[in-house]
């Protein structure tokens, strides 16, 4: 008995040793709800205070008390109206009671993630004339707030929940074979440990009521957010557990339901429901099961083989059973683990991330756990080498310290990044650099501003990126990849998302220079191909050089230039024909004839020529003018919903 105890004891030394080191170890989540897009964007330097705060992110959150707040460089808090989310949910907008100054402020928000968990990150912007080094520096990285609290909270929710699954196995197995084997495991066990998770659901409750902290949620909680998904999942694990402890006082056949409850609600809030919320609920449920039976049924198991050690044939028929179970339950284990890792984890990330280091940790253990259960079914053919006490005993630590390393990933974002589409394409984050092309019959807008990349796209029939396509044509089904090759030399691949029928947006880190922007289109039944687009920064707004070039061509008495035209860039690029005309005239057939534009950038070239960049984004149309070092137009681009018009003029003769 005593040696029993020392085991034991030994144990749950080990497991609460393995318990710290995972918590003190586990790497910094990346972040459950990843913010894509904000304005003021993380880093940029702004000519005017902004009047709001807008945070975009890629899934639907929910907002504790204090989601968003601004500070000075000096610490002292600024002002903020109402903070209010869009319809979908993706969407978090703060108003800014007061005129900033010039300086620079840090933003910090917290939301809830659709898991449950407590989200918080910062970023810097600077208003008027602040360096803008340091800056760049600030990023928009996040972390899980109450990461401790969430990871111990959860593997006491597994604890109990192995718990309650393996008392219902070892029931039945008992049942069937040993009914009068004497010792049972007391009620009052199961009771304990019903409530026990009831208890650890709460705390998780009021970290999503608290925004990370169970402090918050005692002294000035945000009820409202219980009524949200994760804390909805929270509230009904709770009460399932306490109907376990109620039906294991009962002893009812409906013991079942209690573990089904939550074994569904943990289905509906784990990662993989994220990525694919059909068959990836059901990975879960079925993963989480087998793991929950496989640990719970060892440690009753190996609970009542201590107590009957004295009557060997008990412990024989009963391990064996427990080990017919294991085998199915290991099986179950590997195949659902192996596709839910790729539902949520790219294998080319598997070591690379902290996510996936941790997952090998837990297929470690797990595969260890196999082990020894392999090693006590074969010692227990043979009989005359005694009961493999031992080995049941290393594989309940293993399975125990698997549950340790699962609450720990639950608590990890994973790196993969989800691609649901945005209601609407983000906000431009300061100066706007807009630039148009054409691949194919598929026209293309790109605006780019401070760490962001808006790019639509518009078949025949539509403008601005929106599909408006009359009933006499067919909708194109777009598809985009882009490439950026900065002025570094260093091409990345860009990660896009929906933000509209025809419009991606993506995260860029722009470098000054020109910046290549590579994109491969199609959209059926449509032509389409690549097109390369150079966009230069950063941005360089510049109405006062469209006005001198078009007070300059009102006053131009004959102008001449070469003219194509095409509205399909796969084919010919259409025949030039020479055209003289006054600049007056010209200019009246211009969209930039008012000498305005929604945006005009200027960018000074090594040849001393000068590239303004016109931009009508309402009408789908896009200008590229090159003028010489005198102010005159040497070349023009322009990109409309239907065509592609090139012109190159000469002096006159």
């Amino acid at each position: 008995m005593r040696s029993a105890r020392r085991r034991l004891t030994v144990l749950a030394a080990a497991l609460l040793a393995v318990l710290i080191m995972a918590l003190v170890g586990a790497p910094t989540a990346s972040a459950h709800a990843t913010l894509l897009f904000s304005t003021p964007a993380a880093g940029s330097s702004l000519t005017t205070p902004p009047h709001t705060v807008t945070l975009t992110f890629d899934e639907r959150v929910t907002l504790p008390s204090h989601a968003v707040r601004v500070a000075a460089a000096s610490g002292t808090s600024i002002s903020l109206g109402a903070v209010s989310r869009s319809r979908r949910g993706d969407v978090v907008t703060a108003a800014i009671a007061t005129a900033l100054p010039t300086g620079i402020y840090t933003v910090t928000w917290q939301v809830i993630a659709q898991d449950g968990d407590a989200v918080t990150g910062s970023f810097p912007f600077g208003v008027g004339a602040v360096p803008t080094g340091p800056l760049t520096a600030g990023g928009t990285a996040t972390r899980t707030a109450g990461q401790a609290s969430t990871t111990v909270l959860r593997w006491v929710m597994f604890a109990a929940l192995s718990w309650l699954l393996g008392d219902l196995a070892t029931r039945s197995m008992l049942r069937r074979r040993r009914p009068d084997a004497g010792w049972r495991m007391p009620r009052q066990w199961t009771r304990i440990a019903a409530a026990a998770g009831a208890l650890a659901c709460l705390g998780l409750a009021g970290l999503i009521a608290g925004g990370g902290s169970l402090r918050e949620a005692l002294t000035n909680p945000a009820a409202s957010e219980l009524g949200s998904l994760p804390g909805t999942v929270a509230l009904v694990e709770a009460a399932a557990f306490l109907l376990a402890a109620l039906i294991s006082t009962w002893r009812t056949r409906w013991a079942w339901l209690a573990p089904a409850v939550i074994v569904g609600a943990e289905g509906l809030r784990a990662h993989p429901g994220d990525y694919q919320p059909g068959w990836g609920v059901l990975l879960t449920i079925a993963h989480l099961a087998a793991a929950g039976l496989w640990a719970g049924a060892l440690i009753h198991v190996a609970s009542h083989a201590v107590r009957w050690r004295a009557t060997r044939p008990a412990v024989w028929l009963l391990i064996r059973d427990y080990a017919r179970l294991a085998g199915w339950l290991f099986l179950t284990i590997l195949a659902t683990g192996t596709l839910s890792t790729l539902v949520v984890l790219p294998l080319s990330r598997l070591v690379g991330t902290g996510y996936g280091q941790i997952l090998l940790v837990k297929t470690g253990l797990v595969l260890a756990a196999a082990t020894c259960a392999l090693a006590a079914r074969r010692r227990l053919r043979r009989r005359g080498r005694g009961l493999p006490l031992r080995l049941v005993g290393v594989e309940a630590g293993l399975l125990a310290t698997v549950l340790v390393v699962t609450a720990v990933l639950t608590t990890v974002a994973p790196p993969r990044q989800r691609t649901a589409a945005l209601a609407l394409p983000p906000p431009a984050s300061g100066p706007v650099v807009a630039v148009g092309s054409r691949a194919g019959q598929i026209g293309i807008s790109a605006q780019a501003s401070t760490g962001q990349l808006v790019v639509g796209l518009f078949a025949p029939g539509s403008e601005s990126g929106q599909d408006t396509s009359t009933s006499g044509e067919t909708p194109a089904r777009y598809r985009l990849a882009a490439t950026l090759t900065t002025s570094t030399g260093t091409a990345d691949r860009l990660t896009l998302r929906g933000c509209g029928t025809g419009c991606y947006a993506a995260r860029v880190h722009w470098r000054a220079g020109t910046n290549q922007l590579s994109l491969r289109v199609s959209a059926a039944p449509w032509r389409a191909g690549q097109v390369a687009i150079a966009i230069p920064w950063p941005a360089h707004p510049d109405p006062a050089a469209l006005r001198r070039l078009a007070a300059t061509l009102r006053h131009t008495a004959t102008l001449i230039y070469y003219e194509r035209v095409t509205s399909d860039t796969t084919t010919r690029p259409g025949t030039p024909q020479r055209i003289t005309i006054t600049g007056k005239a010209f200019l009246t057939t211009e969209p930039y004839s008012a000498g305005l534009a929604t945006n005009a950038d200027s960018v000074r070239n090594p040849d001393r020529t000068t590239t303004l960049l016109l931009a009508y984004p309402s009408q789908g149309i896009y200008v590229d003018l090159t003028l010489d070092p005198t102010g005159r137009l040497i070349r023009e681009t322009l990109t409309g919903p239907d065509h592609l018009i090139t012109r190159t003029f000469i002096a006159p003769e």
